[in-house]
């Protein structure tokens, strides 16, 4: 639900910002889920989640697009 306006359908389509903003916030949703899934966020966990959200964002991108 939350990518569902990724690519937009008729004359227009969403630009690359747009497009990023939907995959780091999509990417923040998935570490967010994951840091409350042990009972706690912890510091090392927002740590780990900030090191990751680009590359989590640049997979979904990816898997979007093919």
């Amino acid at each position: 639900v939350m990518l569902e306006n990724y690519f937009k359908n008729g004359a227009i389509q969403t630009d690359e910002k747009t497009q990023r903003l939907l995959a780091v916030q999509a990417a923040l949703e998935i570490a967010k889920a994951s840091a409350s899934s042990g009972g706690g966020v912890m510091h090392s966990d927002l740590d780990q989640a900030a090191e990751r959200i680009g590359k989590l964002a640049d997979a979904i991108q990816a898997a979007i697009k093919k």
